[in-house]
């Protein structure tokens, strides 16, 4: 006996009992149906390969080289803080501090000595 190739469509699944209007609607029902990822995957790596295939030819439209935005690093290092640098800091703003007002005092004590002696 003969070996029949197995039909992997719809018709060959319904033999001769099943009508036109039947298959119109189960080949509906199938286009509705979502997606397998199956599908999607064949689908995406098809247009990947046209798209070699054009860039190889070179009648790839030239494209801007789209740059990733750059994505926040989530853990960073932040160095620990020196309580002993921190100190020497503050001293010396302070005597800065101190040596810019003390320069200023000084400034206007010369303005009121000066004005005092012309009188």
């Amino acid at each position: 006996m003969a070996r029949v190739k197995k039909s992997r469509s719809m018709r060959g699944k319904l033999g001769k009992t099943g009508s036109k209007e039947l298959l119109k609607e189960q080949n509906k029902a199938r286009k509705a149906s979502s997606t397998r990822r199956f599908a999607t995957k064949k689908a995406k790596e098809r247009k990947e390969q046209a798209h070699k295939k054009l860039d190889r030819l070179g009648l790839l439209p030239a494209q801007e080289e789209a740059k990733a935005p750059v994505r926040p690093r989530r853990f960073v290092f932040v160095k620990p803080v020196d309580e002993k640098e921190e100190e020497a800091k503050k001293a010396a703003l302070l005597e800065q501090e101190s040596i810019e007002n003390d320069s200023e005092d000084l400034s206007t004590d010369e303005l009121l000595s000066a004005f005092s002696e012309e009188k």
